[in-house]
């Protein structure tokens, strides 16, 4: 796609207002709400106990797309973490206990091993302790720089023009972009999340492990949109990274034996550039992350998927 110069003086202004791609939030405009999801999944547990059968305890583990970044009903200003992510409608839903260690930036190994300073002290796997009954876990696509190379392409597109010394956080001119995966990459994803798995389960042996893949961002058979400003060529990449990432956790499910949430599948009617979109264009506060349609959608299809299981 050919990007003009009338839409990168259009989108110099959204690019100079974000305060990073990398989703690291600072100076963002933070209003913290009570999450009606929230106050009804208290709720319900408050009713469990009081009837002397606590709630059954939930563990989120995952990235930014876990963690739902957005400007209002931030929970957790280091991770962008929000109350209206997957991870807290679906406790509200079946009125479970969570404790939600999800944080923007994670990759594999910030859950297994190395903690992901300075924003957790500790890797997300010790929030999995022996009385977990539920594991979600949406992870792998820090590990291939899926959205923060998407994101840089983009800066590249719609910065490239301005002023000489104009330096906006996260979206530089001639910054570096991460190339292309290998397949070496997605393996590696594959692996580690196999070994997540493995992990909760030596922690917890009687959780149930769900593992949530990523919606995509684009539809490579639907005309492309202002919304995601990158070239055909970037697009195509975009599409190949987002379709290795899907097949490397697929295929860690059906190894691992854990189930699986195929967000890729659904969210394919609502990509950024479609009528309703799950996914947000390049534009604040988290470009390319989960629109609060979005966040719903894939608690919807978590809880499909929990519901046939019983």
């Amino acid at each position: 796609m050919h990007v003009t110069r009338a839409f990168l003086t259009r989108t110099a202004t959204v690019a100079a207002s974000l305060v990073t791609v990398a989703i690291v939030a600072a100076g963002m405009a933070i209003v913290e709400l009570s999450s009606p999801d929230v106050e009804a999944s208290a709720a319900r547990n408050e009713r469990a106990a009081s009837v002397g059968r606590p709630a059954a305890k939930y563990v989120a583990l995952g990235s930014s797309y876990a963690a739902g970044p957005g400007a209002t009903r931030l929970v957790d200003r280091r991770c962008l973490r929000t109350t209206d992510n997957y991870p807290h409608q679906v406790a509200a839903a079946r009125g479970l206990s969570l404790t939600d260690v999800t944080c923007s930036g994670a990759t594999t190994a910030n859950i297994l091993r190395t903690p992901q300073s300075p924003y957790a002290g500790v890797p997300q796997i010790t929030a999995v302790t022996p009385d977990t009954d539920l594991v979600t876990v949406t992870i792998g696509g820090n590990d291939l720089g899926y959205i923060s190379r998407v994101a840089a392409q983009g800066c590249a597109n719609t910065v490239a023009d301005l002023t000489h010394g104009i330096v906006i956080s996260g979206c530089r001119v001639g910054a570096r972009i991460r190339p292309e995966p290998s397949a070496a990459a997605y393996l590696a994803v594959e692996h580690a999340i196999v070994e997540i798995v493995s992990e909760v389960r030596s922690r917890a042996p009687h959780a149930k492990v769900v593992i949530v893949d990523y919606p995509p961002l684009i539809d490579p058979h639907a005309p492309h949109c202002s919304r995601i400003p990158l070239t055909a060529a970037e697009v195509a990449e975009t599409v190949r990274v987002h379709d290795g990432l899907v097949a490397a956790t697929a295929r860690a499910a059906r190894s691992s034996g854990a189930a699986l949430v195929t967000a890729s599948k659904t969210g394919a009617a609502h990509t950024a550039c479609s009528a309703t979109p799950w996914l947000s264009g390049f534009e604040p506060p988290a470009p390319y992350h989960p629109t609060e349609l979005g966040k719903s959608g894939v608690a919807q299809l978590v809880l499909r998927v929990l519901n046939r299981a019983g």
